[in-house]
């Protein structure tokens, strides 16, 4: 647990000076559900004007934490003080009155689809009780200008929101609550669905709050961020405080503390694969992008790689049938293939973990086990009914296979972390056998622990049959790849084995936005 500067005398402070001297102290916090302990006597302070880093591994209660302090959830039991003050939350409103705004981790938790960019940046504004301004649409495109200039944003603010991509919609919350001007902002995996140039835009804005002494509760997996951002860092491990990290930070330390054993590093050798699987030719990932080749083979990982807009994810939605072939064609097992619907392409022996997993993969409401059964209901039936001890028994499987943090295969999907959450939906589709697993991000919001154990199956699943992987962040591509595509304005521009390359070298070349760009380059390499 933290532990507090010792006083002039030597003595330790009491808890009464803690609290003076901090601007929010939990102390003691437990919460729990049903059989489920999430938390088990939480105590840390949140020193004014810090940046304090949020760590553990999916299911430490991180998520449980967060919802306590955004009023979402009161604690079983224990105590938050702000400024000395000791405040219950009762509904998400009486933390914001006392100056704590959250980010949630699940991007649409965060916007209101129906409504603008603008009407979404005044949301709070708009949502009080006889607000004026909901029904004046000017003012609140004026307000929104200004919430757009002072944070030197460029949103199409009559656009309604659901127009926008995931990216930017996560941008649209982010700036709402950076405009209360909070005494602690909560920012949950913010960096999640953030391009490059929109990350340093988030830096630079929490490096400004921090010179105006507002606190960040910062919540990531990426020990590059906590390393560059934070002043302190504190461990969650199973509902438990189990370290505390001063700057300037021990990544390795902090990544031991978060799995409770040392990290294992996860270099690989490339393998060069076997068999074409999947054979593209001419085909464009957009109607303005140039054509590209490219082939999938067994024995092989593929990485495709590129800055958020590049085009990753329109070409992977085409090779699983998501939306219409653009142009080009495709051989599947020496067969032509164009899927028609992404039931067509499953039919056909190709699946997809999408990006979006709340509003792509998640049924509010329904069971664990019907989410590892659904698209394949073919293979729990007998004689036209659905076998629910077998759909039950398979998640189990997948459950204890990918230490999913869970109650059971009868749990509501709500009841998992953002993490589990993804772990189960990639588990489901490796416990199939198919004949191309393609993955859209399929490392956002999972830790450093379920990301090896997720790498090393993806790896293992690829001797049965190809996997394509599509990240923006190069050292995901790396940790599990045998061979890296790198696209850049719709056009693949490089390629080459994983132990060739590093990740400065990717993101370098990642940057270059033009085909130009480009052939400064070596040449790539047929593989």
């Amino acid at each position: 647990m933290p532990s507090a500067q010792a006083n002039s005398a030597g003595e330790s402070p009491s808890p009464a000076d803690r609290a003076r001297s901090a601007l929010v102290e939990i102390r003691d916090v437990r919460k729990i559900f049903g059989a489920t302990h999430a938390l088990k006597g939480v105590s840390f302070e949140i020193r004014p004007g810090e940046t304090l880093g949020l760590l553990g591994a999916n299911g430490a209660g991180k998520s449980t934490l967060i919802k306590i302090l955004a009023g979402i959830h009161p604690p079983t039991s224990g105590q938050i003080l702000i400024e000395g003050r000791d405040v219950a939350f009762g509904f998400p409103d009486d933390a914001r009155n006392a100056g704590i705004a959250t980010v949630h981790q699940n991007i649409d938790d965060g916007v209101v689809f129906g409504m603008s960019v603008a009407e979404n940046l005044l949301l709070d504004e708009i949502a009080k009780p006889g607000s004026a301004v909901f029904l004046n649409q000017r003012q609140v495109l004026r307000r929104a200008e200004a919430i757009q200039e002072k944070l030197e944003l460029d949103l199409p603010l009559a656009a309604p929101v659901e127009d926008l991509s995931a990216s930017r919609r996560q941008e649209v919350a982010i700036a709402r609550e950076l405009a209360k001007q909070p005494k602690l902002l909560i920012l949950d995996e913010p960096t999640s669905t953030l391009s490059e140039r929109e990350t340093e835009k988030l830096f630079d804005a929490v490096r400004d709050m921090k010179k105006r002494g507002i606190s960040i509760l910062y919540i990531t997996h990426r020990m590059s961020e906590v390393d560059l951002l934070c002043d302190r860092a504190v461990v969650l491990r199973n509902g438990s405080i189990v370290s505390q990290h001063d700057a300037p930070m021990d990544t390795r330390a902090i990544a031991s503390s978060i799995l409770g054993e040392l990290v294992i590093a996860t270099q690989h050798k490339s393998r060069a694969g076997g068999d074409a699987v999947l054979e593209a030719s001419n085909v464009r990932s957009k109607a303005e992008a140039p054509p590209i080749d490219f082939t999938l083979k067994r024995g092989e990982v593929v990485g495709l790689t590129g800055l958020i807009g590049a085009g990753k994810t329109e070409l992977l939605e085409q090779i699983c049938g998501h939306r219409p072939m653009v142009a080009g064609e495709m051989v599947l097992d020496g067969r032509p293939y164009a899927p028609k619907d992404a039931a067509d392409a499953m039919a056909k022996g190709v699946v997809m973990v999408p990006e979006e997993r709340a509003l792509q993969s998640i049924f509010p409401g329904d069971r664990l086990w019907k989410h590892c059964s659904v698209g394949v209901m073919g293979h729990f039936s007998r004689l036209g009914f659905m076998d629910r001890r077998n759909e039950v028994s398979f998640t189990e499987a997948v459950i204890d296979d990918y230490r999913v943090v869970a109650p059971g295969a009868t749990a509501a999907i709500e009841e998992l972390s953002g993490g589990n959450q993804q772990k189960l939906l990639v588990g489901r589709w490796l416990r199939q056998t198919w004949s191309v697993v393609v993955l859209d991000e399929p490392f956002r919001g999972i830790d450093i622990g379920a990301r090896g154990l997720i790498s090393q199956a993806l790896r293992d699943y690829s001797e049965r049959a190809p996997v394509l992987i599509c990240s923006s962040d190069p050292e995901e591509v790396l940790e599990v790849a045998d061979r890296v595509m790198i696209m850049v304005e719709g056009q693949i521009v490089h390629e080459d084995r994983a132990e060739s390359l590093d990740a400065e070298s990717l993101a370098e070349i990642m940057s270059h936005g033009s085909r130009e760009a480009a052939g400064a380059r070596p040449e790539m390499r047929a593989q």
